[in-house]
């Protein structure tokens, strides 16, 4: 009999097999062939009545851009690594579901709740980076051979946030420590924080963030599924431990708490994943491009530096609609909107900014309050004001 995880994992991967190949990792040069690789995750819909699954979103990425490439539009994605991807295009399935007729949502009056015979899966083809993988990490890595860190000129907030917050390869010994992507010493800190940390986050405040707060009560994963680099101990450390730990003694407003994911390895391989193509013996890079697809998209994505792959996104200006990415907060931010408007119209009788109108999200911004005053999550790098300014139409 096949496993849940199996299953879970087995039904991403097929929904991607299924998609173009615009935007796939694949071979690159034409004397040295390279064999591009990167990490796909997924969401999976369990329908507990039936035992049926539906991948509902995916992303493939490695990439986030540091503070020099941010835009201040909210039109580009900032981090590109495989579950962000994944997660930001399942609260566009999110959003949609609340005008479906079949929902996915039981509730009629707001918020919204999910309907109790459905649970949500993540899958990722790889342990998330961040503190789950340090046990892993520093059993395959030559840490006496990692790069260290070059001198670079960057602004003094980089500075101090690179000094605050421990880079993903390095200090192997510093276990339950919120770390910045890239993990690589020698690249540009950036402001994104790792893959554990956020679905950390995810286990503390619900995947649906505090935007589709405001329409929906929280979702929590009911299982993570991974790949390679499986260590259970580590992962449960990194994503359930540290929340209950945080959150033991706060009193978490109505539909909040520390949420424990199950933790499950999958023997299913994904056939652009780092380790499968290291055990062909072929040269590996990693891939330039994302991908995201979600439930409704005729067809997948493909993003290069946050941005549309093939677009120019012009410095200083906010992208048109048609070419900005439907995942980014700007998008978002508009088909909220535009559901507000028949869900809750008194809540759009004045005009907010992305940052204002997630700041009515009062439960979720309680929730997150008391989160961030635990030891072990109060030194998490917020998005600075500037980048979340913007209003529906783009304006900062």
């Amino acid at each position: 009999m096949v496993s849940l995880a199996d299953r879970v994992a087995q039904c991403v991967i097929d929904r991607y097999l299924k998609l173009p190949k615009r935007g796939k990792p694949t071979a690159k040069g034409t004397d040295s062939v390279k064999e591009e690789w990167t990490v796909l995750a997924g969401f999976v819909i369990e329908d507990t009545g039936t035992n049926e699954l539906e991948c509902v979103s995916l992303g493939t990425g490695l990439k986030c851009q540091h503070r020099q490439q941010l835009s201040r539009f909210g039109d580009s994605v900032h981090d590109s690594h495989a579950e962000v991807i994944a997660r930001r295009a399942l609260l566009v399935y999110l959003l949609d579901q609340l005008c479906n007729e079949n929902s996915i949502f039981t509730k009629i009056t707001l918020p919204r709740q999910l309907d109790t015979k459905y649970k949500l899966h993540l899958y990722t083809s790889q342990c998330p980076c961040g503190d789950a993988a340090i046990g892993p990490l520093h059993a395959t890595l030559d840490t006496d051979h990692l790069p260290q860190a070059k001198r670079r000129r960057t602004e003094h907030s980089d500075s101090v946030i690179a000094n605050r917050i421990v880079r993903g390869h390095q200090g192997f010994d510093s276990l339950g420590t919120l770390r910045l992507k890239p993990g690589r010493a020698d690249s540009i800190p950036t402001m994104s924080m790792s893959c554990s940390d956020k679905i950390a986050r995810w286990n503390a405040l619900g995947v649906q963030g505090s935007l589709l707060a405001l329409l929906i009560l929280p979702i929590y994963i009911s299982s993570i599924v991974v790949g390679d680099l499986f260590d259970h101990s580590s992962i449960d450390r990194a994503l359930n431990q540290r929340v209950s730990s945080a959150l033991d003694s706060k009193h978490m407003p109505d539909g909040y708490k520390a949420n424990e994911c199950a933790v499950l390895p999958t023997s299913v391989e994904f056939e652009r994943s780092q380790l499968v193509l290291r055990a062909r013996n072929v040269d590996i890079v990693t891939a330039d491009a994302s991908i995201y697809w979600q439930k409704g998209l005729q067809a997948s994505v493909a993003l290069v530096n946050g941005v549309k792959q093939g677009s120019k996104h012009a410095k200083g200006q906010c992208q048109k609609e048609k070419l900005r990415p439907s995942i980014c907060k700007l998008s978002l931010f508009g088909q909220f909107i535009a559901i507000a408007q028949e869900l809750m119209p008194e809540l759009l009788k004045t005009t907010w900014t992305y940052k204002t109108i997630k700041q009515r999200s009062t439960k979720y911004q309680q929730a997150k309050a008391l989160w961030l005053d635990s030891d072990q999550f109060k030194d998490w790098v917020q998005c600075p004001p500037e980048y979340e300014a913007f209003d529906r139409t783009g304006n900062v």
